[in-house]
């Protein structure tokens, strides 16, 4: 897949600010034909060309490899293609901007900037390199769940994945002093990789937020940007409409254009496609609403009503797959039998073959005994969650495909808490997004309150979110349902020392130590916890245990030892 970087605003309308910088082939540097070829090498040979991936009136962006460090790299160009020295300086401006402003982002969900300079009159800005395709070309590509009135587009639970990375980044960039506003969000915009993870790209006319100074210019792309964005006047919930705009475009490939009565009266979600949940509507809804008072207050608030919804629903899993998300909810049983909960009746031997194919790693011996199932009663919610479990097996696991698997066994049996927690997973350990995991995980404890791995991995998700205090909650909880886990002891003690409840911590690590004994690793960080809380005497013995004992003594030990000495006077 290539990987795709705007290299200017071309579809962005440009309101009282000098006219949009255009290539032409008679200005002085010779317009579009002086595209660097491959082999070209800049910056002093340390940057090797391979190929243009994205090009417009203003530049273009290359792959490029970093013969420094033999890497992979995005090299954006600017052309000096302009006519007069007023285009030429808010063209400066404006990519000088977006590199000073990447240098000082760090967000996952960012490309980082590796170098800027100038060479031959034009400006290079040297960023990662992101493999993958723009929310645009995967909606073509891949957004075939047909609604009504010819809209199409993405699953739902691919749009709310979507939707939290975004609203992630988007916290993150209004977070910052002053707040950064991206102020062009749109499909286009965003980039896709091969793990469906989020990339915000062209940052070109993202820039902070002065709430006591108007915006003099004007930027926005027409569908994707709210009322006060018009008006000059963009603020941090400008950014949530546009996310709106384009969640409503994912999901049904409506244009704005055609909004009536005005560009910003989009038509629900739901009247083009009814199998959305209207809960996930509503979130959509509230980032579209043309008043700001009425929208979401941030985008963590937005990000929080997303991570608390309710399982999608999904269509069946049909007769024969061809393992692609679009042929999974095309495609519909044509027998349809009333479900079952258990393995009972003509279908137990084959669903007993796919559990013990499962358990012995022979992923696809047991798709093809479910296949056969699937001809006896396609309605069964274990057959549906056994599809999940191979899906989420199978090298390279297909998330997309098992998380649909399971919410088709939920449809069938919402309160089996097993199956709550399987979706969990596939979102906490393969597609690697542990705030999609938490709505799953509460759901599986609402249901089982006793499920100890519920407990551990819906704490290992709070962790991974930075929410120290609910992630040690919920690690008591799994250490009051098992508490011979030292695992589970010594997480609850790393979080007590963050949040700096000492004596929590204390008795934490005490636990893992009783639990065993010749943990050294626990011994020392309870050593310090010792020290913290001025408990001098307990250090020092906890210190000299891990001193003395059969393991290589690290440094920080050692200086423990010395300075406790010297505070005991030993």
């Amino acid at each position: 897949m290539a990987s795709n970087y705007p290299s200017d605003s071309k579809n962005a309308a440009s309101v009282g600010s000098p006219a949009t910088p255009q290539s032409d082939s008679g200005g002085k540097s010779g317009g579009a034909h002086r595209r660097l070829l491959p082999n070209t090498t800049l910056s002093n040979g340390r940057y090797k060309i391979e190929r243009v991936v994205a090009a417009g009136g203003m530049g273009a962006v290359y792959r490029a490899l970093d013969v420094r460090f033999n890497r992979p790299c995005a090299v954006k160009e600017m052309l000096d293609d302009f006519q007069n020295e007023a285009d030429h300086n808010q063209a400066v401006e404006w990519f000088k901007r977006e590199a000073t402003l990447l240098l000082d982002l760090n967000h996952p969900c960012i490309p980082r900037v590796r170098d800027f300079f100038v060479e031959d009159e034009r400006h290079y800005l040297v960023m990662d390199f992101i493999e993958g395709r723009t929310l645009g070309e995967v909606l073509e590509k891949e957004g075939n769940i047909a609604g009504l009135e010819g809209a199409h587009g993405v699953s739902e639970a691919r749009a709310r994945s979507w939707a939290q990375q975004i609203c992630n980044v988007l916290s993150y960039l209004h977070r910052q002093t002053p707040p950064v506003i991206f102020r062009d969000l749109k499909p286009s915009n965003v980039m896709v990789t091969s793990k469906d993870e989020i990339k915000l790209i062209d940052f070109g006319i993202a820039r902070p937020f002065q709430q006591t100074q108007r915006q003099s210019t004007i930027i926005m792309t027409i569908g994707y940007a709210p009322p006060e964005q018009l008006h000059g006047s963009p603020e941090p919930r400008s950014d949530l409409y546009a996310l709106g705009a384009t969640l409503h475009r994912v999901l049904t490939h409506h244009d704005a254009v055609n909004n009536k009565p005005t560009i910003f009266a989009f038509p629900p979600v739901r009247s083009l496609r009814p199998d959305v949940s209207p809960a996930f509507e509503q979130v959509i809804s509230k980032a579209l609403a043309e008043r700001l008072e009425l929208r979401w207050a941030s985008a963590a608030e937005m990000e929080r009503a997303i991570i608390n919804l309710p399982p999608p629903s999904v269509q069946p899993v049909p007769q024969q797959f061809a393992v692609t998300p679009g042929n999974l909810e095309r495609l519909t049983p044509s027998h349809p039998r009333t479900p079952s909960s258990s393995s009972t009746g003509p279908i137990a031997a084959f669903l007993r073959q796919a559990q013990e194919h499962l358990a012995a790693g022979r992923v696809e011996m047991a798709f093809a005994a479910l296949q056969q199932g699937y001809q006896l009663e396609p309605n069964n919610p274990l057959l549906h969650k056994l599809y999940g479990q191979v899906f989420a097996r199978r090298q390279p696991p297909q998330p997309e495909l098992a998380i649909q698997a399971y919410n088709r066994s939920l449809q069938l049996n919402n309160n089996d808490p097993e199956t709550h927690r399987l979706v969990g997973d596939v979102y906490l350990y393969v597609r690697r997004q542990p705030a999609m995991a938490i709505s799953a995980y509460t759901q599986a404890l609402r249901l089982n309150p006793r499920d100890f791995e519920a407990h551990r991995c819906l704490a290992k998700s709070y962790e991974e979110t930075n929410q120290p205090g609910p992630a040690m909650h919920e690690y008591q909880e799994a250490a009051g349902i098992d508490a011979s886990r030292p695992d589970i002891h010594y997480a609850i003690g790393q979080l007590a020392l963050r949040l700096n409840q000492l004596p929590i911590a204390e008795r934490a690590f005490v636990q893992v130590l009783t639990i065993n004994p010749a943990d050294h690793v626990t011994r020392f960080v309870l050593a310090q916890v010792y020290e913290r809380e001025g408990k001098l005497e307990d250090a020092w013995r906890e210190c000299n245990f891990v001193v003395n004992g059969p393991k290589p003594v690290n440094g920080q030990a050692l200086e423990m030892q010395q300075r406790l000495r010297s505070v005991l006077r030993r």
